[in-house]
């Protein structure tokens, strides 16, 4: 049964991860049997990122921004700038509700490599129920 008053959150770190190269960061699968939905992405810039900003994804094979999207700007290292968005998908602009993680999927935490240099760690945290 899921318990939607107390929800397990769950903060995932990657620590200086490289993000100027494509490529599956972290692989999350939740506590067995429990759904999820994405609260929120950050980042903050250990290697100076160059030439454009990089998109870090949270979802799965084929659909790799299903939930969320975070995307990490231009920045000198030790930079958390004011342009780095998060999007936490919805199912819908009516009512608001955040797309579900289903139970004992497997998450896929990526970076499309948009950046020409750079690397940072990245924090996500996922609320479990």
């Amino acid at each position: 049964m899921s318990n939607y008053d107390a929800p397990i959150h769950t903060t995932y770190t990657l620590k200086a991860v490289t993000i100027s190269t494509a490529a599956t960061l972290l692989t999350i699968i939740g506590p067995p049997g429990k759904q999820g939905h994405l609260v929120s992405v950050g980042s903050v810039v250990t290697t100076t990122t160059t030439t454009a900003a990089t998109g870090i994804n949270i979802g799965i094979t084929g659909t790799l921004g299903k939930y969320g999207s975070h995307s990490v700007a231009v920045a000198t290292a030790a930079s958390t700038t004011a342009s780095n968005t998060t999007t936490v998908l919805t199912t819908g602009a009516t009512n608001g509700s955040v797309v579900l993680i289903a139970a004992d999927t497997a998450l896929l935490v990526s970076t499309g490599g948009e950046s020409g240099a750079g690397a940072a760690d990245i924090t996500v945290t996922i609320a479990w129920f």
